[in-house]
């Protein structure tokens, strides 16, 4: 019975450790997709619709890259895929309220439409959204410059 937990127990940790491996493979994908070599910043992010985000598990849609480009966002899902782009002159961003110690913020085009953006980082004991608060500080620092 114990050697059917200990078992179980290496299975999850491979199936977690393979799983981050092919999300870390996929963002250098995507990054390596992207043409325009001026690249500011860039980081593989977690995007929720509003409708995901409003929902009790509020947890994700996608995840890929998320980057910068003068004053410019842009999330790509895929490397074939057209990034949603976000002009950050006409953008306003903010930070959202955090849900189970994760830190979320938005960007809500002129239209009012939403995207949530989260990078939290598994750890053993506590998530780490420190990449999270980093991008809202850089891309912030784009819409008032």
């Amino acid at each position: 019975m114990l050697t059917g937990a200990i078992i179980g127990g290496i299975i999850g940790v491979l199936v977690l450790v393979f799983s981050y491996f092919l999300k870390e493979q996929r963002f250098n994908k995507i990054v390596r997709s992207i043409t325009d070599p001026a690249i500011e910043y860039a980081a593989q992010f977690n995007y929720a619709s509003p409708k995901r985000y409003k929902n009790s598990w509020k947890y994700y849609d996608s995840y890929g890259a998320l980057y910068v480009i003068g004053k410019t966002a842009y999330y790509k899902s895929n490397e074939t895929a057209a990034p949603d782009i976000f002009n950050l002159a006409e953008c306003t961003v903010q930070a959202e309220a955090d849900w189970r110690k994760l830190k979320w913020f938005s960007i809500a085009k002129p239209g009012g439409e939403k995207f949530y953006f989260n990078s939290n980082k598994m750890g053993a004991f506590v998530n780490n959204s420190d990449e999270t608060v980093k991008a809202l500080a850089f891309i912030k620092s784009k819409t008032s410059a």
